[in-house]
């Protein structure tokens, strides 16, 4: 499950639109809420539940809509997929939202903290929920100030991939993985295959998530408390300047890009790990059902980002998407009553077994089915990861589409040679902390009082 990634420039300006547009129908959206409760003629509350999931992973979230359906006379909920993004946008402006919607974790606090979600505390409250069921930084997840806009649905947990065999012909022992990214560093260095003209065959290693080995490196990007960017700290540098110096081992941007081009598809038997492309990857757990299914004969291990310094903290990067209520619902009650029925360890635990997914919430892990699941042992490693608090999310903020966008610019930049490391992550502070008081300021942010 991988987020399409918006245009910072163009959603932000969508969300301003929309944030104006929401604060001028918002009295009426609640008016309609109240008043018009409206059900259909034989007493059936239908309920609109947008979600982003095909093929065999939209089949089991539509099996678990249909048992609803079955087990709770009086509530239809009708499942569509859709493309997260403008349209759920529209529908809610305009008035008429789903009664359910997904949203990518990046998406969550703008569109919340515009108007576009209710928030979901009492309903949490009501429902017992508290962050003892939760597993570490899964509550906090996606929580900016004091609101709740969503829930997870279920978890993705990023940590590297390594080839065995690849390893074992550079001559490394690979039931001995790097421990700091001093010894990643030297895999990368030796795993790396060229040909006689120089041309990259088997490409080592090259890290592409900033944000996670910043924090590898015992740096920090958000203060919680002051509710602002801290890129320019000297960890973060020293984080950027070990990846661009791994970008360097690889020959460079220019042949880096070139080589990458040639990927085949992630969920095929061309995903560069099965064709000796790459001997390692920052990756998340659905890459085991590649494995499993497009390359089974290929034995592999899985590592956490490893500290810069030996015994630091081992980290991962945890990720995923959100249910939420769109504002204008006529029918908030019914919508939570689904989905606190989908979030429930008993629904959730299919839901990450069929998606290969981790779940939010400990109940959820002793579930049979998870249980069997969890007997795959390369699967539990990443469960483990989040189980043991070593999978961190990104900061939940009103301009997270801009951190994507920004951050990945910032980092090409760098590696091209464009910018210094130091330089480029001051001028993000300066960027996203102007964003983030523009935010504030149009969104009447009350998350300092």
């Amino acid at each position: 499950m991988t987020a399409q990634i918006m245009k910072s420039e163009v959603l932000a300006t969508t969300m301003q639109r929309f944030a104006i547009t929401i604060l001028s129908v918002i009295i009426s959206l609640s008016f309609l809420t109240a008043c018009a409760r409206d059900r259909t003629d034989d007493g059936v509350v239908r309920l609109r539940f947008w979600h982003a999931w095909g093929g065999h992973e939209g089949k089991a979230l539509n099996d678990l809509v249909d048992e609803f359906n079955r087990t709770h006379p009086g509530i239809i909920v009708e499942p569509s997929q859709f493309t997260i993004g403008d349209k759920l946008l529209a529908s809610i402006a305009g008035g008429k939202p789903p009664d359910i919607a997904t949203v990518w974790s990046y998406m969550l606090t703008p569109m919340g903290e515009s108007g576009a979600f209710l928030p979901l505390d009492d309903y949490m409250t009501s429902s017992g929920y508290t962050a003892d069921d939760y597993l570490p930084n899964v509550w906090e997840y996606g929580l900016y100030g004091d609101q709740r806009w969503g829930v997870p649905t279920t978890l993705n947990v990023t940590a590297i991939f390594y080839i065995r065999h690849l390893v074992e012909q550079a001559g490394l022992d690979p039931s001995i993985p790097p421990r700091t990214t001093a010894e990643l560093e030297e895999w990368a260095k030796q795993l790396l295959r060229k040909d006689a003209a120089g041309n990259v065959m088997t490409l080592g290693f090259v890290p592409t998530q900033p944000d996670v080995w910043m924090r590898a490196f015992g740096g920090e990007i958000f203060d919680s408390e002051k509710q602002r960017f801290v890129f320019d700290q000297p960890e973060n540098i020293a984080a950027m300047e070990w990846m661009k110096e791994l970008v360097n081992v690889a020959g460079g941007m220019s042949q880096y890009r070139r080589f990458t081009a040639q990927f085949g598809k992630l969920e095929s038997p061309s995903n560069p790990l099965f064709m000796d492309k790459l001997a390692m990857k920052e990756d998340g757990q659905w890459v085991i059902k590649f494995f499993e299914t497009f390359a089974p004969d290929i034995e592999y291990g899985i590592i956490p980002y490893p500290p810069s310094v030996a015994g630091g903290p081992e980290v991962a990067k945890l990720d995923g998407s959100f249910w939420a209520i769109p504002v204008g619902t006529k029918h908030p009650e019914e919508a939570w009553q689904f989905l606190s029925w989908l979030i429930a360890p008993e629904q959730n635990a299919r839901l990450c077994a069929a998606w290969s997914n981790v779940p939010p919430m400990r109940a959820t892990l002793d579930v049979p089915v998870l249980a069997e699941a969890r007997k795959n042992a390369k699967f539990e490693q990443f469960i483990q990861l989040l189980a043991q608090g070593k999978a961190i999310p990104q900061p939940a903020t009103p301009v997270s589409e801009q951190l994507f966008d920004k951050l990945d610019s910032g980092m090409q930049r760098v590696f091209s040679g464009a910018i210094s490391s130091e330089a480029m992550l001051k001028e993000l502070d300066q960027d996203l902390n102007a964003e983030l008081e523009r935010s504030e300021s149009l969104l009447g942010s009350d998350v300092d009082e």
